[in-house]
Order: C-alpha cells, then structure tokens, then sequence
C-alpha cells in the first residue's frame, strides 16, 4: 500500500468529522493513510502555534510518505517559511515523498525548490 500522511500546516480544521471522513475515502482507495499527531491542534486561527506546525511538517519530512497531504491551505504556513529544515524536506522528496495542497503550501513548494536550487 502507498502511505499518505495527513498533516495541517497552516489553518485550523474546524472539527474532526471530515478529516475521519477523509482518511476513510483515502483508505477505500487503497491509501495507506497515517493522520499526524498534531493534525487538530489549534492556536487562534492556527493548527497549533508555529513550533508545533513546523514540528508536524519536520515529522512527515522524517516520515517520508509517498504524499504528503495538507488538509487544507489557508493562510499560516507562509509564517513557518524560515524556519523549515529545507534540506530534511528535500531528502524526503529523493526518497519519493510528493507535497501535495492547495493555497499556502504552494509557498512550501515553491521554497523546496528554490532551495534546491541553492
């Protein structure tokens, strides 16, 4: 089975609900899914404060699923920018894992690669 972790970097999910909902679709297709442990924080708008954040994202980096999942995008992310480990997220990328998300996480692509390109 292909491992899918799900992870919120950026806005808080606002119940558990559809996040249960989503892992159970995301199995029914055969996903191997694994829900972060910091996937429901919350902090004001947050899902959780920054360091909690950036340890949910170093967490799944480690992990090195094949899709990494945001459960959503949202403004947040962008405030975790310079304090990413952009050499741990890239060895998860040469091990195949895929960042995937809307919004805010194009912010996480785009600096993956342009620290890839030093």
């Amino acid at each position: 089975m292909t491992l899918l972790t799900l992870f919120t970097p950026a806005g808080v999910l606002p119940s558990a609900g559809p996040l249960r909902r989503a892992a159970k679709r995301l199995s029914a297709l055969g996903f191997d899914v694994h829900i972060d442990q910091a996937a429901l924080a919350k902090k004001q708008r947050f899902a959780g404060d920054d360091d909690t954040r950036v340890a949910a994202l170093h967490r799944v980096a480690l992990q090195a699923p094949s899709v990494a999942l945001a459960t959503r995008g949202g403004y947040g992310l962008t405030r975790l920018l310079d304090r990413i480990d952009w050499k741990l997220v890239a060895r998860s990328v040469e091990r195949g894992t895929r960042w995937v998300g809307q919004s805010d996480v194009t912010a996480l692509q785009l600096g993956l690669l342009a620290h890839e390109k030093g």
